[in-house]
């Protein structure tokens, strides 16, 4: 009953947040100005329209070995996607946290600065998960898994689930804790604002509009993201199997809901991305 109720969420949660963060992300990149005003957040969208990708195409197969899970598509998809949602958190909060510190300098080519960080966020991990996919090619020959889910877990060495369990964990709670040191310096920040020249003013007040989402999102990501990660970690190997299941559902319902959030308000608060949105909606 709990594995028809997860693949019933998946299925659910993995079409809405496909479609959703799917056009949410054409918006965002069919004009040129919404690109270079929104490029920190662009991964974040791409990131979690994999995420729905992958949890709309999970499944069963008959097959176990290791090495045959490795390569079923969900797992492709997971192995990028579960640990970049909680890195992309972390770099759009220190990109806030640079821009509030060093606004003119930011302000002058952020586009450039912001596509910097994406790219060495992306090349770290992509370096973490190339080197944990290899050695488990390497050494998975005639491992089997315990069922024929195929279960991400289950299909690559552990120290690399427990890198991502430790990534989703850490970026997440990083990314909370860069938001509330940009919530203060912002505050500070506010004071000198009066002696700057109107057009440096005009890219600060967006920017601070920019930074005000993220950090309602930030929020949300402790809340949908974090608790659930953790909830999982302490309870999800009890014995009690009634426990385990409820955790299981609870933590893929809370962090499935965590996308669609994030999208939300961004397309609440940001009205030139609600009206690219609806355009490309109605295309």
């Amino acid at each position: 009953m709990t594995m028809i109720i997860q693949f019933s969420l998946y299925i659910i949660e993995g079409s809405i947040i496909l479609l959703v963060n799917g056009l949410l992300v054409c918006s965002l990149l069919r004009k040129a100005s919404l690109r270079s005003k929104y490029a920190i957040i662009v991964p974040r969208f791409i990131t979690d329209t994999i995420v729905g990708l992958a949890a709309l195409v999970a499944g069963t197969t008959t097959l176990r070995s290791r090495i045959f899970c490795m390569f079923m598509p969900w797992n492709l998809l997971f192995v990028w996607s579960d640990p970049m949602s909680a890195v992309v958190q972390l770099a759009i909060s220190l990109d806030r946290l640079i821009s509030l510190i060093a606004p003119i300098f930011y302000y002058k080519r952020p586009v450039a600065i912001q596509m910097t960080q994406t790219s060495l966020w992306h090349v770290s991990w992509a370096t973490v998960a190339i080197a944990g996919w290899t050695i488990t090619l390497v050494t998975g020959t005639g491992k089997t898994t315990l069922d024929p889910i195929c279960w991400f877990g289950k299909s690559v060495i552990h120290e690399l689930t427990d890198t991502i369990l430790y990534t989703r964990i850490i970026g997440s709670i990083s990314a909370v804790v860069l938001y509330v040191i940009v919530f203060i310096v912002s505050r500070r920040h506010m004071k000198r604002m009066s002696g700057l020249l109107s057009s440096d003013e005009r890219a600060l007040k967006k920017g601070r509009q920019l930074t005000q989402s993220m950090l309602i999102s930030c929020i949300a990501t402790f809340s949908l993201y974090v608790v659930p990660i953790v909830v999982e970690v302490i309870w999800g190997d009890s014995e009690n199997q009634l426990i385990a299941d409820a955790v299981a559902i609870y933590s893929q319902l809370s962090t499935g809901l965590n996308p669609l959030v994030h999208a939300t308000i961004v397309i609440s608060r940001h009205a030139d991305i609600a009206e690219s949105m609806l355009q490309v909606a109605i295309l």
